[in-house]
């Protein structure tokens, strides 16, 4: 029986090894959803939340829009520990961070995605790449004017300073005026804005950014400069 107990410790432990392992790298935000919605995935209009989170062998780096937490950045340690729950055969894992933030079940981890699970609300993150780091470091957005197409949504964006940014479709109460910041993390070129799921930078040619955001999956397009 201690033999057996013994063997059981042992396959528990690497499992959990294992999978730490499969948290390396970065991943960012990309929708949340209760158990009971109907649709899962980004939704255009919605508020997003900006979120980056690095995982490195034991410790995660967490970054948030500044706009929206007073604590935009923390690292520390984490312990990845694989619980005895049935769920269809799927994995379940717990993330326990400092006293400040709820443990947190991961249900499920794969290769690109997780889906951090606070009873039933679900928050999913999607694995950054390196083909998705920015090669054109030269971008500029401050004093810029945007058009963005996406889906069936189009967009002027003006860069008014540093941090404001104007929208001419979308308004919270009485303002069309947001907040915007821009990251650098890893390699990656990130933007974040109050009312856009996050962009990922990745070049500019002429008056043209290329950028991707994720929903259920990664979707590429293009934000064109304009007088």
């Amino acid at each position: 029986m201690k033999k057996l107990l013994n063997i059981l410790i042992l396959a528990f432990v690497l499992t959990s090894c294992q999978n730490e392992k499969k948290l390396n790298g970065t991943w960012i935000s990309s929708y949340k959803f209760s158990d009971n919605d109907s649709i899962k995935d980004y939704v255009v209009g919605g508020f997003p939340f900006n979120q980056l989170i690095t995982f490195d062998n034991g410790t995660f780096n967490f970054k948030e829009f500044k706009y929206d937490n007073y604590e935009n950045e923390r690292t520390s340690e984490f312990e990845l520990t694989g619980q005895s729950l049935v769920n269809f055969g799927d994995e379940y894992f717990v993330i326990a961070g400092n006293e400040y933030y709820d443990s947190e079940i991961i249900d499920p981890l794969t290769k690109d995605s997780i889906v951090f699970k606070n009873y039933n609300q679900n928050r999913v993150y999607k694995r950054l790449v390196d083909s998705l780091k920015n090669k054109s470091p030269e971008i500029k957005f401050t004093g810029k004017k945007i058009i963005r197409n996406f889906r069936k949504w189009t967009d002027t964006i003006q860069f008014i300073n540093d941090s404001v940014y104007i929208s001419n479709s979308w308004k919270f109460g009485d303002s069309n005026h947001f907040m915007w910041e821009r990251i650098n993390h890893n390699g990656f070129d990130i933007l974040f804005t109050e009312n856009y799921a996050p962009f990922i930078l990745k070049k500019q040619i002429g008056n043209e950014i290329y950028i991707s955001i994720f929903g259920n999956k990664k979707e590429d397009y293009i934000l064109k400069e304009i007088k």
